[in-house]
């Protein structure tokens, strides 16, 4: 039995380095092929009824932040945009005077760049960019705020990406899974979605750091929703039921709740 065990665990571990080495090598290289395949993210198609109700809570949180926080004129920098989707969610509930998006996956900044209209051309730009090279292209403070939504969990080096977005804003609002969760941990290291692509879940305490490390202090920081990403209808409706319950329980929610929300403020 022990040694099952331990050939369990050195399975595990061996799979996981081999996934790391295929990242270090690039990146963007699943997201690109979610785009090739199906000219999509897995997580932005809105047929699938738990990927809608999930991100739509994320959505209404985030821009609930940040109308609360700053006026309609401000400029936006999302970073890791993927296909544009939430961007242009930006676009139209803040009103932004710009917003400059950036992502290392090439074919997905192609779908966002098609779905530009006209109209908006003035306002919205799409980067093919290194998240690490933020810095060396952009000005110092140069944006109002900067949006992270999902995006350091996938990271090869997230301390470094913290590091050179710093110097851009003042404020930073970041979206990532809730590290406390168990269940989380239990999913990231069993989906073959999640191991495909080394996501992972960090300590919320371990990601304040990080921008502590680089000036920034937490102004707010939320918990909040318990439905997964991929997920039956009825189980979906049935936890959105209970939610709102959920959210509010001191303490607990802090281990069932699967999203982590900040807002950074340098200090």
């Amino acid at each position: 039995m022990l040694i099952y065990i331990v050939s369990c665990a050195y399975n595990r571990a061996h799979k996981q380095k081999l996934v790391m080495q295929k990242r270090k090598q690039n990146e963007s290289y699943s997201f690109d092929k979610d785009i090739k395949n199906s000219g999509q993210y897995q997580y932005t198609d809105f047929s699938k009824y738990s990927a809608r109700v999930a991100t739509k809570k994320q959505s209404e949180e985030i821009i609930r932040l940040l109308k609360e926080g700053f006026s309609e004129n401000i400029k936006i920098l999302d970073v890791g945009c993927g296909d544009g989707i939430f961007t242009f969610e930006l676009l139209r509930k803040i009103n932004p005077k710009e917003i400059v998006a950036f992502d290392c996956a090439g074919e997905a900044i192609k779908v966002a760049n098609n779905a530009v209209e006209e109209k908006d051309k003035k306002r919205i730009r799409f980067l093919t960019r290194s998240v690490y090279d933020a810095h060396k292209i952009f000005k110092k403070n140069s944006f109002d705020v900067i949006v992270i939504r999902g995006v350091l969990h996938h990271l090869i080096n997230p301390k470094r990406a913290v590091k050179s977005l710093s110097c851009l804003s003042d404020n930073i609002i970041v979206l990532e899974p809730n590290g406390y969760n168990p269940i989380l941990k239990i999913i990231e290291n069993t989906s073959t979605y999640h191991l495909q692509r080394g996501e992972k879940s960090y300590w919320p305490p371990t990601i304040n750091r990080w921008f502590a490390d680089n000036g920034f202090k937490v102004k707010k920081q939320l918990f909040f929703s318990i439905v997964p990403y991929f997920c039956p209808k009825n189980i979906v409706k049935m936890l959105k039921f209970v939610e709102p319950i959920m959210e509010k329980i001191p303490y607990l929610k802090l281990f069932y709740c699967g999203t982590n929300l900040i807002f950074y403020e340098k200090q």
